[in-house]
């Protein structure tokens, strides 16, 4: 995935940090590790098509399998190039 880069800055909007106090430890160790990758690879996700700013790019990326449930949590972001950030919008778990 290239040289190590320096980590961008990464926001949660509401509804994800609300999202993050109603996950399981192992889900939650799952959903931190993503976005620490994230943070430096911020094109890791799948490209959601669609979105209405041009500067901005719309992904959805799913976590390793969370120890102990086994689930994978997804987790909606933009990236905003010129801004050099990433905003996770969504977290949502499941099977």
């Amino acid at each position: 995935m290239g040289e190590p880069r320096e980590p961008l800055p990464v926001f949660l909007s509401d509804a994800a940090e609300a999202a993050l106090v109603q996950l399981r430890p192992g889900e939650l160790d799952a959903v931190e590790k993503l976005v620490e990758r994230l943070a430096v690879f911020p094109r890791l996700g799948i490209p959601v098509p669609g979105g209405t700013d041009p500067e901005v790019d719309d992904y959805t990326a799913r976590t390793e399998p969370a120890s102990g449930s086994g689930d994978r949590i997804s987790v909606v972001y933009r990236y905003h190039e010129a801004m050099s950030s990433v905003f996770v919008t969504w977290i949502t778990a499941g099977p």
